[in-house]
Protein backbone atom coordinates (compact mmCIF):
# COMPACT_ATOMS: atom_id res chain seq x y z
CA UNK A 1 0.00 0.00 0.00
CA UNK A 2 1.75 3.45 -1.26
CA UNK A 3 1.31 6.87 1.28
CA UNK A 4 0.38 9.83 -0.90
CA UNK A 5 0.85 13.22 0.77
CA UNK A 6 -1.77 15.83 -0.40
CA UNK A 7 -0.90 19.07 -2.49
CA UNK A 8 -2.85 22.10 -3.17
CA UNK A 9 -5.99 21.66 -5.05
CA UNK A 10 -5.85 18.05 -4.94
CA UNK A 11 -9.36 15.94 -4.70
CA UNK A 12 -9.98 12.58 -3.70
CA UNK A 13 -11.23 11.52 -6.59
CA UNK A 14 -8.53 13.16 -8.88
CA UNK A 15 -6.07 10.96 -7.08
CA UNK A 16 -7.76 7.91 -7.12
CA UNK A 17 -8.00 8.72 -11.21
CA UNK A 18 -4.29 9.33 -10.77
CA UNK A 19 -3.76 5.62 -9.23
CA UNK A 20 -5.97 3.91 -10.91
CA UNK A 21 -8.15 3.19 -7.79
CA UNK A 22 -11.83 4.02 -6.58
CA UNK A 23 -12.87 6.43 -4.46
CA UNK A 24 -14.16 3.54 -2.24
CA UNK A 25 -10.59 1.95 -2.06
CA UNK A 26 -9.34 5.32 -0.87
CA UNK A 27 -12.08 5.79 1.98
CA UNK A 28 -11.87 2.17 2.87
CA UNK A 29 -7.83 2.04 3.60
CA UNK A 30 -8.32 5.45 5.03
CA UNK A 31 -10.29 4.98 8.70
CA UNK A 32 -9.20 8.30 9.83
CA UNK A 33 -10.63 10.34 6.93
CA UNK A 34 -13.95 11.67 7.98
CA UNK A 35 -14.93 13.58 4.98
CA UNK A 36 -14.04 12.81 1.23
CA UNK A 37 -14.64 16.53 0.73
CA UNK A 38 -12.40 17.97 3.30
CA UNK A 39 -8.80 16.72 2.86
CA UNK A 40 -5.81 19.11 4.21
CA UNK A 41 -2.70 20.03 2.36
CA UNK A 42 0.23 17.60 3.59
CA UNK A 43 -2.10 15.18 5.21
CA UNK A 44 -1.40 11.14 4.34
CA UNK A 45 -3.35 9.09 2.48
CA UNK A 46 -2.84 5.48 2.03
CA UNK A 47 -3.38 4.46 -1.13
CA UNK A 48 -4.06 0.66 -2.29
CA UNK A 49 -2.58 -1.25 -4.96
CA UNK A 50 -4.07 -0.22 -8.64
CA UNK A 51 -6.62 -3.19 -9.94
CA UNK A 52 -4.85 -5.56 -12.67
CA UNK A 53 -6.01 -8.00 -15.26
CA UNK A 54 -8.54 -7.62 -18.07
CA UNK A 55 -10.83 -4.90 -16.35
CA UNK A 56 -7.54 -2.81 -15.26
CA UNK A 57 -8.62 0.93 -15.07
CA UNK A 58 -11.97 0.69 -16.62
CA UNK A 59 -14.44 1.24 -13.72
CA UNK A 60 -12.53 4.88 -13.27
CA UNK A 61 -12.32 6.38 -9.70
CA UNK A 62 -16.10 6.35 -9.46
CA UNK A 63 -16.57 2.33 -10.11
CA UNK A 64 -19.67 0.76 -9.06
CA UNK A 65 -20.61 3.88 -6.96
CA UNK A 66 -24.50 4.38 -7.18
CA UNK A 67 -25.81 7.66 -8.34
CA UNK A 68 -26.98 7.72 -4.59
CA UNK A 69 -23.46 7.72 -3.37
CA UNK A 70 -22.63 10.09 -5.62
CA UNK A 71 -25.30 12.80 -4.66
CA UNK A 72 -23.94 11.86 -1.24
CA UNK A 73 -20.24 12.68 -2.26
CA UNK A 74 -21.19 15.82 -3.06
CA UNK A 75 -23.49 17.34 -0.95
CA UNK A 76 -22.30 15.55 2.18
CA UNK A 77 -18.64 14.30 2.09
CA UNK A 78 -19.55 12.38 5.64
CA UNK A 79 -22.70 10.58 5.19
CA UNK A 80 -20.86 9.02 1.69
CA UNK A 81 -17.87 8.05 3.91
CA UNK A 82 -20.02 6.52 6.32
CA UNK A 83 -21.81 4.43 3.93
CA UNK A 84 -18.94 3.21 2.18
CA UNK A 85 -17.49 2.26 5.51
CA UNK A 86 -21.21 0.46 5.85
CA UNK A 87 -20.88 -1.26 2.32
CA UNK A 88 -17.22 -2.85 3.37
CA UNK A 89 -18.65 -4.38 6.78
CA UNK A 90 -21.09 -5.82 5.33
CA UNK A 91 -19.13 -6.96 2.44
CA UNK A 92 -21.16 -5.59 -0.77
CA UNK A 93 -18.01 -4.71 -2.69
CA UNK A 94 -16.53 -8.53 -2.15
CA UNK A 95 -19.33 -9.45 -4.25
CA UNK A 96 -19.12 -10.39 -7.83
CA UNK A 97 -20.20 -8.36 -10.65
CA UNK A 98 -23.29 -9.99 -12.10
CA UNK A 99 -21.30 -11.39 -15.12
CA UNK A 100 -18.55 -13.04 -12.80
CA UNK A 101 -21.30 -14.19 -10.38
CA UNK A 102 -22.91 -16.10 -13.38
CA UNK A 103 -19.38 -17.34 -15.13
CA UNK A 104 -18.66 -18.63 -11.15
CA UNK A 105 -22.07 -20.19 -11.14
CA UNK A 106 -21.71 -21.79 -14.01
CA UNK A 107 -17.95 -23.21 -13.09
CA UNK A 108 -19.31 -24.55 -10.37
CA UNK A 109 -22.27 -26.18 -11.61
CA UNK A 110 -20.49 -27.67 -14.05
CA UNK A 111 -23.10 -26.47 -17.09
CA UNK A 112 -20.13 -24.73 -18.97
CA UNK A 113 -18.19 -27.93 -19.06
CA UNK A 114 -21.47 -29.77 -20.02
CA UNK A 115 -21.90 -27.27 -22.61
CA UNK A 116 -18.60 -27.11 -24.22
CA UNK A 117 -19.03 -31.24 -24.27
CA UNK A 118 -22.24 -31.14 -25.81
CA UNK A 119 -20.70 -28.66 -28.65
CA UNK A 120 -17.24 -30.67 -29.32
CA UNK A 121 -19.72 -33.67 -29.72
CA UNK A 122 -21.78 -32.35 -32.17
CA UNK A 123 -18.87 -30.50 -34.39
CA UNK A 124 -17.28 -34.29 -34.50
CA UNK A 125 -20.80 -35.35 -35.79
CA UNK A 126 -20.77 -32.61 -38.42
CA UNK A 127 -17.10 -33.41 -39.42
CA UNK A 128 -18.11 -37.17 -39.67
CA UNK A 129 -20.93 -36.64 -41.95
CA UNK A 130 -19.56 -33.89 -44.16
CA UNK A 131 -16.38 -36.40 -44.17
CA UNK A 132 -18.89 -39.60 -45.52
CA UNK A 133 -20.71 -37.04 -48.06
CA UNK A 134 -17.55 -36.06 -49.36
CA UNK A 135 -16.27 -40.08 -49.46
CA UNK A 136 -19.86 -40.61 -51.49
CA UNK A 137 -19.08 -38.17 -54.18
CA UNK A 138 -15.66 -38.82 -54.80
CA UNK A 139 -16.72 -42.49 -55.49
CA UNK A 140 -15.95 -44.02 -58.48
CA UNK A 141 -18.24 -46.72 -60.10
CA UNK A 142 -17.09 -49.94 -60.01
CA UNK A 143 -19.15 -50.88 -63.17
CA UNK A 144 -19.95 -48.91 -65.84
CA UNK A 145 -23.72 -47.36 -65.57
CA UNK A 146 -26.46 -49.63 -67.61
CA UNK A 147 -28.52 -47.88 -70.28
CA UNK A 148 -31.35 -47.69 -69.67
CA UNK A 149 -34.58 -49.23 -71.75
CA UNK A 150 -35.93 -47.10 -74.48
CA UNK A 151 -39.57 -46.49 -73.60
CA UNK A 152 -42.12 -48.02 -75.95
CA UNK A 153 -44.93 -46.03 -77.02
CA UNK A 154 -47.31 -47.68 -74.90
CA UNK A 155 -45.12 -47.22 -71.78
CA UNK A 156 -45.11 -43.22 -72.01
CA UNK A 157 -47.30 -41.61 -70.12
CA UNK A 158 -50.19 -39.54 -72.55
CA UNK A 159 -50.05 -35.94 -73.16
CA UNK A 160 -52.26 -33.98 -72.14
CA UNK A 161 -54.44 -31.91 -74.60
CA UNK A 162 -54.21 -28.45 -74.53
CA UNK A 163 -57.31 -26.22 -74.74
CA UNK A 164 -57.56 -23.23 -77.34
CA UNK A 165 -56.62 -20.26 -75.56
CA UNK A 166 -53.22 -22.26 -74.78
CA UNK A 167 -52.75 -22.94 -78.20
CA UNK A 168 -53.58 -19.37 -79.16
CA UNK A 169 -51.20 -17.89 -76.18
CA UNK A 170 -48.44 -20.85 -77.35
CA UNK A 171 -48.68 -19.51 -81.32
CA UNK A 172 -48.73 -15.76 -80.25
CA UNK A 173 -45.59 -15.84 -78.10
CA UNK A 174 -43.70 -17.66 -80.59
CA UNK A 175 -44.55 -15.53 -83.08
CA UNK A 176 -43.39 -12.70 -80.97
CA UNK A 177 -39.93 -14.41 -79.99
CA UNK A 178 -39.20 -15.13 -83.80
CA UNK A 179 -40.22 -11.33 -84.78
CA UNK A 180 -37.95 -9.53 -81.84
CA UNK A 181 -35.02 -12.30 -82.59
CA UNK A 182 -35.41 -10.73 -86.10
CA UNK A 183 -35.20 -7.48 -84.72
CA UNK A 184 -32.11 -7.40 -82.60
CA UNK A 185 -32.02 -5.92 -79.37
CA UNK A 186 -34.03 -2.58 -78.52
CA UNK A 187 -32.21 0.18 -79.11
CA UNK A 188 -31.84 2.56 -76.39
CA UNK A 189 -34.10 6.00 -76.05
CA UNK A 190 -32.52 9.70 -77.07
CA UNK A 191 -34.09 12.28 -74.58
Amino acid sequence: MASYKIKSGDTVSQIAKRMGVRVQDIVSANPDLGNVNKIRVGQSLKIPAAKTGKNKGSQGPYGRTSKVEMSLMGKDGEAYTRGVRAKMKAGAETTPTPKKAKATKDAKSGRSAMLAKAKAKKAAELAKKKKAANNKKMALPKTLPKSKPKKTAAAAKPKKELTAVQKKSRAFFSKLGKELMRKGPAKSRKT
